[in-house]
């Protein structure tokens, strides 16, 4: 069973309004010559980036990111990353589109490799934060929701690779494995 916690209609809503942020924010910032690297982490905010990258209305170049903490269960663990080439990086401003920032671990750790990658800036757009999870000194700088400490999925998050293809957030109220 799954309870239903945020509607199809409250997140395309909420990803309109982050998408006109994040475009106010870079519009002065970046051109065609230099555009924005927006950088969707793999597999969960698959189907948010791509919401929000119809929505922006500055030039931006697309490159993904991937990061897996929880592997098939609910509890975060190792941390495994892959980051785009240094020199594609470099000399751009970068925005990591992120579902959730759930301890923040994985997204200060990813933060700091692209940091290494010498980018004008390094900002981060999540879809959900939580922060009564929070263990490590990190926010997003543009916050679609935020909710309570509980396990979501859908709209492109899982678990053990189930449920991404719900087009709503539900937390899910018995799990059966």
């Amino acid at each position: 069973m799954i309870k239903v916690l945020l509607s199809e209609e409250a997140i395309a809503q909420q990803v309109r309004v982050l998408a006109r942020e994040v475009s106010a924010s870079y519009s002065a910032l970046v051109s065609i010559a230099r555009p924005l690297v927006v950088m969707p982490v793999l597999k969960g905010s698959l189907f948010f980036g791509a919401d929000l990258l119809r929505q922006l209305t500055i030039p931006l170049r697309l490159e993904f990111l991937r990061a897996s903490s929880y592997g098939l269960g609910t509890v975060s663990g190792a941390l495994t990353s892959e980051i785009p080439d240094a020199a594609l990086l470099q000399d751009h401003h970068l925005l990591v589109v992120e579902d959730i920032v759930d301890t923040g671990q994985t997204i200060f750790k990813m933060v700091a490799a692209l940091e290494a990658c010498h980018p004008l800036s390094v900002k981060v757009c999540a879809l959900l934060d939580k922060p009564a999870r929070r263990s490590v000194p990190i926010e997003a700088d543009f916050r679609g929701f935020t909710i309570a400490d509980q396990f979501v999925v859908g709209y492109g998050m899982d678990l053990a690779e189930r449920y991404r293809e719900l087009p709503y957030i539900g937390e899910l109220e018995e799990c059966n494995f």
